[in-house]
């Protein structure tokens, strides 16, 4: 940048000290840090905005960093490309994705598909009381130590395959969800509803676990389900809920096939994306080929969640 001030020192006449440091930062990119073909792709795109676009984008700036747009704009990038892998593991049956080596991992990594703003309290492995000794963390602070905290229960060493809590700004814990996820080609029956009805029933008769000002909602998720299922939406059909099966105090189960969890995203994320124009062809286009691939670029994706909560 010397150089070509010395040559030409009129090129920086004129400019303040902020506009200058604009210059000589812009001048960086180009000639040392290898940047050239991504920095003249982002001003080529400035370039072809109108005027009025241009004072836009300066005075949002003004507001936030042109940073922290982009990566709102990944994070959205990367959940339509989370979907569209989901959609293989379900879907696609030469991928053989089975509720263990693929769909559990997943959804442990993208629980933002149930609902935002939850915490992730146990997946998998941990038994009914571990997910207690954790709740009571998040509920009051107290770490109680592991193995300490027991449940009367025949289901107490059963495990959940997604427990999250929903979190308030102010610490207060206003929803907790308890999800089953089934192998895609199993169909739902009694026999799959009855086990999220155990561990309700579990929950229900814990008091450690109960508060009047905390919902409980319990999903039983796969692929379809058998007509048994069907009857019992049905059933439940006058509280107005769709998917709902059972209803008491403040305590609902629902059972809702993939293709209404892609529906109500799809919904939500509309909006959003109409307005975006994201290529979804090519978000499509790359997203992975096995389970394998699928799984690896969940974890390096910037819509993956926090991990469960590890208190030792």
């Amino acid at each position: 940048m010397s150089t070509v001030y010395y040559i030409e020192p009129r090129l920086l006449g004129g400019l303040d000290n902020k506009q200058i440091k604009v210059v000589v930062r812009m001048f960086d990119i180009l000639m040392e840090n290898g940047e050239i073909d991504s920095f003249v792709e982002i001003m080529e795109n400035v370039i072809d905005m109108t005027a009025e676009e241009r004072d836009e984008l300066a005075d949002t700036l003004k507001y936030t960093s042109l940073s922290r747009v982009n990566k709102t704009v990944q994070l959205l990038k990367d959940r339509a490309k989370s979907v569209a892998n989901l959609k293989k593991l379900v879907f696609n049956e030469d991928i053989d994705a089975g509720e263990i080596n693929a769909i559990q991992p997943f959804i442990e990594n993208n629980y933002w598909l149930l609902g935002e703003k939850y915490h992730l309290v146990s997946a998998e492995e941990p038994s009914f009381e571990e997910a207690l000794r954790r709740f009571t963390f998040l509920l009051t602070g107290e770490r109680k130590k592991k193995g300490t905290v027991k449940i009367d229960s025949d289901n107490a060493k059963k495990q959940m395959d997604i427990f999250a809590v929903r979190q308030m700004p102010d610490g207060d814990i206003k929803r907790c969800i308890v999800v089953e996820l089934k192998h895609p080609k199993l169909n739902l029956s009694m026999k799959e509803l009855n086990q999220v009805k155990k561990y309700m029933a579990t929950i229900i008769e814990e008091p450690n676990f109960k508060a009047d000002n905390i919902e409980w909602e319990f999903y039983l998720i796969g692929n379809k389900y058998n007509n048994d299922i069907k009857r019992e939406i049905l059933n439940a059909k006058s509280h107005g809920e769709r998917s709902l099966v059972y209803y008491v105090d403040n305590c609902k189960i629902y059972v809702k096939t993939w293709m209404e969890i892609f529906t109500d995203f799809e919904i939500n994320y509309d909006f959003l994306y109409s307005k975006l124009q994201l290529e979804q062809e090519r978000i499509i286009a790359s997203t992975g080929k096995t389970r394998e691939e699928i799984l690896q670029q969940e974890n390096a994706s910037s819509s993956k969640m926090p991990q469960e909560v590890v208190l030792d």
